[in-house]
């Protein structure tokens, strides 16, 4: 009898292991007339351009879009600011690997190399980088750069979904929870040197996080640019922040094997004293692998 109940209690115990760790799936689709790999996990729906090797979309379970990228106009200073400027990671600016990284962009071929695992190479073969989706985050990790050429990690989006220059917080290690919004198209610019920072909406129950697994010596930047000349005041806009960005729009990083984290993480940060939230789920995602 002994033997029976243990087995039903191991057989229990399986069952809701296995049932607690969901199926990471990845299909295809078409968005914005270019083929995608739709990456469903349980916190997050990651769209990934094919062709550009990068997010152009980021939905949390609310149907929100935190990226938003629209291909039209792809590359008009600062309209493109809520269409394609949009995108994450962005990797490579400029150079003839320009655009590899970022949706919109035909610079690369993606494959999936796993079941969790896509993997990107640029066009040229200089660049090569893989992502591993989990169900709370996912990493990308550069594995071969162009030795010529410098890159950078770019969050280009819409925290909450929508453009609300009014609602929206950010913070890094460094500077802590942060409502002032540097206004990118009068040149202000927020520097500073981070492993980690994070974005959200007071609108909205989540926070993206974003993160350097190895923190390194380069400058990081962020800023708010709005699609019009009136500037955050504008009826749409982005946030610009980018690991390894100088101002000038000049990427700096050059380190192969440097891995990145990105989660959705289910809680919204609205003081300074809220921000020891954020360091303790920061803490758990870097222990993760």
């Amino acid at each position: 009898m002994s033997k029976l109940f243990f087995l039903v209690s191991l057989a229990i115990s399986l069952s809701i292991i296995l049932g607690s760790c969901s199926p990471i799936q990845i299909d295809e689709t078409i968005y914005e007339d270019r083929p995608h790999f739709v990456v469903q996990t349980a916190s997050a729906t990651y769209w990934y351009d094919q062709a550009g090797g990068g997010l152009s979309r980021l939905i949390d379970p609310e149907g929100n879009d935190w990226i938003a990228f629209k291909k039209d106009p792809l590359s008009e200073y600062p309209a493109s600011a809520a269409a394609g400027f949009r995108g994450l990671p962005n990797f490579v600016f400029q150079s003839d690997d320009g655009g590899a990284g970022h949706p919109g962009f035909d610079q690369c071929t993606s494959e999936i190399v796993g079941e969790n695992k896509i993997r990107t190479y640029s066009n040229s073969g200089k660049w090569q980088w893989t992502w591993i989706f989990h169900d709370t985050y996912a990493t990308v990790t550069m594995e071969k750069v162009d030795t010529e050429h410098a890159y950078w990690f770019l969050y280009e989006g819409t925290p909450g979904g929508s453009y609300s220059p009014n609602d929206f917080y950010w913070g890094t290690d460094k500077l802590g929870y942060q409502t002032e919004l540097p206004d990118y198209f009068k040149e202000e610019r927020a520097t500073g040197n981070w492993q980690w920072a994070y974005f959200g909406s007071k609108a909205y129950q989540r926070t993206l996080l974003l993160g350097m697994q190895e923190p390194d010596s380069h400058s990081d930047l962020l800023g708010v640019l709005g699609n019009t000349s009136e500037g955050l005041l504008s009826s749409d806009g982005m946030v610009v922040f980018g690991f390894g960005r100088q101002k000038g729009a000049v990427p700096l990083m050059t380190s192969v094997n440097n891995t990145f984290y990105i989660s959705l993480a289910d809680l919204t940060v609205s003081s300074s004293e809220e921000h020891g939230k954020v360091v303790e789920k920061i803490q758990q995602l870097f222990n993760q692998d």
